[in-house]
This record gives structure tokens, C-alpha cells and sequence, in this order.
């Protein structure tokens, strides 16, 4: 070490002004008085040293000499930060160290003086050093049966078992000579390597919150002005609830329907949300999103509700319900999660077509900054799911809760079978909470309602909002494929087409002979009516309207249930040899079997005979029932008061299931 020197000439290595003007700063104000005063001498021994001043003048200006100020430079100002940056003006802070401890005495037999003994035997066993730190930041298996989580007792108790078979217990060295066996060091030295592997630490402890640290916070995507981004996800509601289906004897029998999914828009710069859509498959499907999406365009339409202490706020709604100008607007980006039913081809053809949204996701390679199943990848949709299910929901006595020990001590399936909530109910539940969300004062809006805040800021970038035609939201569901043409003009067979499991045709097709054998356009535009579909030649020229044939051509239903119930015929579930209506030969056959699961198809072929039925009449079957049921209660409620004073005038105590107005008139004048 005496034969080796080292030369500190100062122009061997020239630092210039520029390069000190790109040193990383800090805030000198937090210095102390006499840290500062220090601090400022070597500060302009730096600009002197740049500058090229001589030593007397380094020593008369700063009392320092030009080589301190050259090895504060060189030892401590361009040396690495752990921020990944060099030190610069923060390496002349005073008393502040910047070199790991390194032991240079060395150790003996009879010393106590142990310090830095652990870096000094890691690093004479340097694969020992490998192994433990491999073992301190490993994290549990996906794959195989491990430990969960490996505590820091059991990696100190390793690390024992590794330097026994080194020898250190057989010869008395540390830590068998000590009286907690190194049990502090280790620990320290266990903390320090998971501080210095931050991510590595997380994702032991808690892979949500791993994910949660890789989630990306939108700092660089900001939003600006209103539909700029929309968030769009699913959530199954907590609850139990039922169907009433009819049996053979007229009663109605409760049957619990296991899964609600409702799927919701979430405006990211107003919080409001813009439209959602309810669905009762095990599983949320691409048309489901779709028809999320055209709800989020089109009018909303209050409900009728039939709940008793349910209603909506004042200036309850929806934003296209508050004003035209937000009927069809589009938006720029829509986030979603990872579902498969999001992320479709269909869905982001329609989105960029359609909408004019591009699709943010975690399967995008252009824009792949969410990542799955994290919440902080989508924040404002999932807090609104979580008020969803605490202010709604999760207070009802039929909630499945939050997790498994919320029903400890209830059944919510007997509860909803004896209670009879149906599915009804649930849907005027949800449309209320979110209705009323969207008029209730938020938080981080300066306690405006999402809608008064939307209204406002809507008013300042009009020229922003971006409309979507009528046409493409009614077509968005549309279904559309190309089908060949069948007949026979030499056997008298009249042209027709076959589309999506059944046979269509009408007077202009059946005059069309030299269409056979050719393929048309044939259009499914109407959701919930499959009987009629547009059709058009290759070239565009209208066919007319195509009507199906038996036994589909009775009562409206949508593909989706004709492609069930086909399914079923398929495997001789269902029969339709005797001509017989395909949707009332399923409903018959759903309401018989009330031992099966009810499947999806049959809530979808109910809601489309509701719908249509109330188009026609008029009037919504749970008003009717309501006002029924307020009748029945008005007429009880008479009954006793008249039974009660003829009771307390004569004393004869009267049967609680007698109705007077129900009794034959003689008896009612003898009583």
C-alpha cells in the first residue's frame, strides 16, 4: 500500500462549470446554522476549483486547500446516490457518509468486538451471501406447496444451520459465542436487504399490493376535460335473490336466481356515471358490454317503482336524462380490465368504429399500462362499486356479503325464498342507487353532484363533445351475416334463406328464383324480435323485410334464446314435432322443472314478453300488482278496525282469517 500513490494533480481530471450546473440540488433551507455555514464554504471551493483558482486564494476566500476540495469532488460530489443519480451539491453536506461500513481490523480470539463481522464472513463466502439473500427476497410459489410467507426467525435459524456446517460451532466463532447467537446482526441485515429491494419485499407480503405498486397512477395520462376517458367494468351484486314461476295449479313458486352482474360507464373527469346494463349469465358475455355501451348512449327512462321507501332524489338521473346535449355523446379512451368479454375483437371494433374510443387494456401492446384484477388500474369505477355494495346491497338481510363471515347466523337464499325479493326488485334498487349517486354531492368535485359538475364543465369545452349518430347505436347490436339462398324452382320450393337456426322469407324473396343458390345480406336489427329481419342483395338492393317461419313466428325473442332453446332441440331436451311454439314449449318446460338451476335464457325470454306486453297494454305488471297489494292491505286494514269494534262492544273474540266483506249476507245481518 506505502509503493502505490496515487496522484490528486487537479487537472488530471478538469471539471467544468457546465458540469456542476447539472448537479442534482437540494433544499438548503433545512439546513442548521452551523451545517449551513460549512456547507456554503465548501459550495464556493467548488466554483473556485472550477474556475481554476490558485491554493492561496483557496485558503485566504474558504480556509480550505485546493486538494480537500478536489478529493470532495471526487470522493464524495460525483459519487452514486441511491436514488440512482450522483451525490453533487448533496455530497458536501457535512457528516454525512457515503462508504459502507468496511471492518479493517482484524478479528482475534479474545476480542468482543464484533462489529461488521456478518459482511465479513459473506464476504469470504460469497455463495453463502447468494443463497441467503435469494432466500430473504424469495416469494411463495404459485405452482408448488410452500410457506406463505418465510418469517425472519426461520431465515435466522438457516442462516445458524449454514455456518454449522461451515464449522464456526465446533470452532466457537460468532455467533456460537454470543448470547442471542447473532440473532440482532441477522435481523439487520435482513431488514437492510429487503429496504434495498422494495418491489421484491411488496410482493412477498401481499400480491394485490405488488400489483398495486406496478399499477400505474395516471400522472402522465391525465384527464382534461369531460369524456376524455371512461372506465368500464363489471360487478356482481351481493345478494340472493328470486323468480316467481307459475305451476299447473296457478300458485307461484319462488326460485333463487345465484348471479347478478351489473356492468357500468364511468365518466373519469365528472365521476358520473353514464349508463350501466344488468345481466343474469354465470359469466358477463360481449353482448352484455355492448349493450352497456348503447344504454351509455341513448335516453334513460326512469323507472316505475313498485319498492316501498325507494324513490329518487331530486335531480336524480342519468346525464342524458338532465339534457339533450349529452344524448350520443362519445368519448376518447375506455379502460378496462383484463375479461375476456371486454377485451373481444367485436367490442373494440366497436369502440373504434362506433364510439371513436380507443380501447386502453392490459392486452393492448400500444397501451399497456393497466394490469389485471388491480383496482388502482381503474380507481374511480371500482370506489363506486364498493359504495354500490355499502350503501345498497350489502344492508339487506338477503347480502351474501362482503366475504363468508358476513352470513355467520343467516341464509340469504331462505331469506329471499320467505321474503319473495325478486329480481324486479333488484333492478329498481340498482337503477335508484345510481341514479341518486349521480345527485349526490361528491367529494372530490368540491361537493358538487357529478351531473351539476358535468353540466358546468360540459358548458366550457362544448366544442369537445363528439356526437355518435342515431343509426350506428341502434345498429350496434345489430347482427349481420351472409346467407345463401335456397330452392327449387322445378320442385315448386320457393326461395328462402336459412339465418341463425331458423328459416326466413317473404313475397319479394319467394319471387327472387335467380337469387338461389346466390348469398344475400340478412340482418338481425331489432334485439328483442327475431321474428323480422331487413335483408339485401350483395350490392345493397333491399329485399324487404324477412319474417321467420314456425315455430319462432309467435312471440318475440331475441338470438340469444332461440340459439338456447336450439341447443336444447339438439339434444332432445325439447320437442317441437307437433308444430309447437318453441318459446312457449321452453318457458313450459323451465317452469316445470323448478328442481334445475334457472337458466339465463328463460330470465331473457321473461323480460322480452314483459317488455312487449307493457308496449301493448300500458301498463307495467308490478304497478298492477302494487296497486293491488294496497288494495288488499286498505281492505285488511278495514276489516280489523270493523272486527275490533264489534269485538270490544260485544266481547266474542273473532278469528283472524275471517273477512266480513267475504261472508254470505245472512251472516253479516246476524252479526
Amino acid at each position: 500500500m506505502n509503493n502505490l500513490k496515487i496522484s490528486l494533480v487537479p487537472n488530471r481530471k478538469k471539471i467544468k462549470e457546465n458540469d456542476i450546473e447539472l448537479w442534482p440540488t437540494f433544499d438548503e433551507m433545512s439546513l442548521t446554522e452551523k451545517t449551513k455555514k460549512i456547507y456554503n464554504l465548501r459550495k464556493k471551493g467548488v466554483y473556485l476549483y472550477v474556475a481554476g483558482a490558485s491554493d492561496e486564494k483557496f485558503r485566504d476566500e474558504i480556509g480550505l486547500s485546493k486538494k480537500q476540495i478536489y478529493r470532495l469532488i471526487t470522493e464524495r460530489c460525483i459519487q452514486i446516490h441511491p436514488d440512482g443519480k450522483i451525490y453533487g451539491w448533496r455530497g458536501l453536506i457535512p457528516n454525512i457518509n457515503l462508504k459502507k461500513y468496511t471492518r479493517i481490523k482484524q478479528f482475534t480470539d479474545n476480542s468482543n468486538d464484533y462489529s461488521g463481522i456478518l459482511n465479513f464472513i459473506f464476504e469470504n463466502n460469497p455463495t453463502l451471501k447468494e443463497k441467503f439473500d435469494s432466500r430473504i427476497l424469495k416469494s411463495p410459489s404459485k405452482k408448488r406447496i410452500t410457506s406463505l410467507n418465510i418469517n425472519k426467525k426461520d431465515l435466522w435459524k438457516w442462516l445458524l444451520t449454514e455456518f454449522k456446517l461451515l464449522g464456526f460451532e465446533v470452532r466457537n466463532e460468532w455467533p456460537f459465542n454470543t448470547q442471542y447467537k447473532g440473532y440482532i446482526t441477522i435481523i439487520k441485515y435482513i431488514n437492510k436487504i429487503r429496504l434495498e429491494n422494495p418491489e421484491k419485499t411488496i410482493k412477498i407480503n401481499s400480491e394485490d399490493s405488488f400489483r398495486k405498486i406496478i399499477a400505474g397512477d395516471g400522472v402522465n395520462r391525465p384527464v382534461t376535460y369531460p369524456f376524455n376517458r371512461v372506465e368500464m367494468d363489471a360487478h356482481k351484486i351481493d345478494g340472493r335473490f328470486c323468480i316467481l314461476i307459475p305451476d299447473l295449479y296457478g300458485n307461484n313458486i319462488p326460485t333463487i336466481i345465484h348471479r347478478i352482474w351489473v356492468i357500468v360507464l364511468i365518466d373519469v373527469f365528472s365521476r358520473a356515471v353514464l349508463g350501466y346494463h344488468i345481466s343474469y349469465n354465470k359469466e358477463v358475455t360481449q353482448e352484455d358490454t355492448l349493450k352497456a355501451i348503447r344504454k351509455s348512449l341513448s335516453v334513460w327512462i326512469p323507472k316505475k317503482i313498485s319498492l316501498i321507501g325507494m324513490s329518487y332524489k331530486e335531480k336524480a338521473g342519468f346525464p342524458s336524462s338532465i339534457s339533450e346535449k349529452f344524448v350520443g355523446v362519445g368519448w376518447d379512451e375506455t379502460c378496462v380490465d383484463g375479461a375476456m368479454a371486454e377485451n373481444s375483437h367485436l367490442i373494440e371494433k366497436v369502440l373504434n368504429e362506433v364510439v371513436e374510443s380507443k380501447l386502453i387494456s392490459p392486452k393492448s401492446s400500444l397501451q399497456n399500462y393497466t394490469k389485471r384484477n388491480s383496482k388502482d388500474d381503474r380507481p374511480y369505477i371500482e370506489s363506486f362499486f364498493k359504495q354500490l355494495a355499502a350503501n345498497g346491497f350489502q344492508r339487506l338481510n338477503n347480502t351474501t356479503g362482503k366475504d363468508h363471515q358476513s352470513i355467520v347466523g343467516r341464509n340469504p337464499e331462505e331469506i329471499a325464498l320467505q321474503g319473495q325479493f325478486q329480481v324486479e326488485y333488484a333492478e329498481e334498487l340498482i337503477d335508484v342507487i345510481i341514479a341518486n349517486y349521480n345527485a349526490t354531492p361528491h367529494t372530490g368535485l368540491n361537493y358538487q353532484t357529478p351531473l351539476e359538475f358535468l353540466e358546468k364543465m360540459a358548458e366550457k369545452n362544448l366544442n369537445n363533445l363528439r356526437y355518435v349518430s342515431s343509426l350506428k347505436i341502434q345498429n350496434i347490436l345489430s347482427y349481420r351475416k351472409k346467407c345463401k339462398v335456397n330452392g327449387d324452382i322445378k320442385k315448386g320450393r320457393a326461395p328462402f334463406v336459412h339465418f341463425a337456426g331458423a328459416r326466413y322469407t317473404n313475397e319479394i324473396l319467394r319471387q327472387r328464383y335467380d337469387l338461389v343458390g346466390k348469398y344475400i345480406w340478412v340482418i338481425n336489427h331489432i334485439e328483442n324480435d327475431s321474428r323480422i329481419a331487413l335483408s339485401s342483395t350483395l350490392q345493397g338492393d333491399s329485399l324487404g323485410i324477412l319474417r321467420v317461419g314456425p315455430p319462432w313466428d309467435k312471440l318475440p325473442h331475441s338470438l340469444y334464446v332461440r340459439k338456447i332453446i336450439n341447443t336444447a332441440k339438439y339434444k332432445k331436451i325439447l320437442d317441437f314435432s307437433n308444430n309447437n311454439d318453441a318459446i312457449s314449449t321452453f318457458l313450459n318446460y323451465c317452469e316445470t322443472n323448478t328442481k334445475l338451476p334457472i337458466h339465463p335464457a328463460y330470465l331473457e325470454a321473461r323480460r322480452i314478453l314483459i317488455e312487449n306486453a307493457e308496449e301493448q297494454i300500458g301498463e307495467s305488471i308490478l304497478e298492477r300488482a302494487k296497486d293491488n297489494y294496497k288494495q288488499k292491505n286498505s281492505k285488511s286494514k278495514t276489516i280489523k278496525n270493523k272486527r275490533n269494534e264489534i269485538s270490544e262492544a260485544k266481547q266474542i273474540p273473532i278469528e283472524e282469517d275471517i273477512y266480513l266483506e267475504d261472508l254470505p249476507k245472512r251472516r253479516k245481518v246476524r252479526q
